[in-house]
């Protein structure tokens, strides 16, 4: 059985102040609030999407759900809770992928959907909550990232969260009618003194 099943049928969380990551359903992956995110030109642009040129259908983001490499990925839905007593709702998520054992690393993208709660921190709360989990659940020693130049809400979140720039690939992506930078970043795990 893969790591996904095995979080898919198991209580694992990871919190980090008013965040919660669990692992992301199939139900979600079918809810209208993904299915609204995935055809919002200002959510899908700046991560390098381009099916808000298209309208995404429920299937195709179910036949994305089901062909998530399992063995080398953990889908997560980020989940804000915006005030004590408040019930959390679904607002975005987390996907750590390329997960190589014999490098010790991971990759990690994001997606905050929900408009209104940009600007929360919501970014950066899950970027460290799953940055512990590489680190001190899996043992590993690096997380890798990626985002666009002009994406400055997601260069914040990483930023706060100890990711350095490792690299630029100038003009690699066509975004708000010109070509944007995707910007590299990396962090490594902090060793005890």
């Amino acid at each position: 059985m893969s790591r996904q099943s095995n979080l898919r049928d198991s209580p694992f969380f990871l919190h980090e102040g008013a965040v919660t990551l669990r692992p992301f359903t199939r139900r979600e992956a079918a809810s209208a609030a993904y299915l609204r995110w995935m055809n919002d030109a200002q959510v899908t642009r700046t991560i390098g999407r381009f099916d808000y040129l298209f309208p995404v259908s429920r299937a195709k983001l179910l036949r994305y759900f089901d062909d998530v490499d399992t063995d080398a990925a953990v889908f997560l839905g980020i989940h804000y809770r915006p005030r004590a007593g408040a019930r959390a709702r679904l607002v975005g998520t987390l996907k750590l992928y390329d997960l190589d054992a014999l490098a010790r690393r991971a990759s990690l993208g994001l997606l905050v959907g929900e408009r209104g709660a940009w600007g929360r921190g919501i970014a950066s709360a899950a970027i460290r909550a799953a940055c512990r989990y590489v680190f001190e659940v899996l043992g590993f020693g690096k997380v890798t990232a990626g985002y666009l130049a002009s994406n400055v809400g997601m260069h914040r979140a990483f930023r706060k969260n100890g990711f350095r720039v490792e690299g630029r690939l100038r003009k690699q992506v066509f975004f708000a009618g010109r070509l944007d930078d995707h910007v590299m970043v990396g962090k490594f795990r902090e060793r005890k003194a």
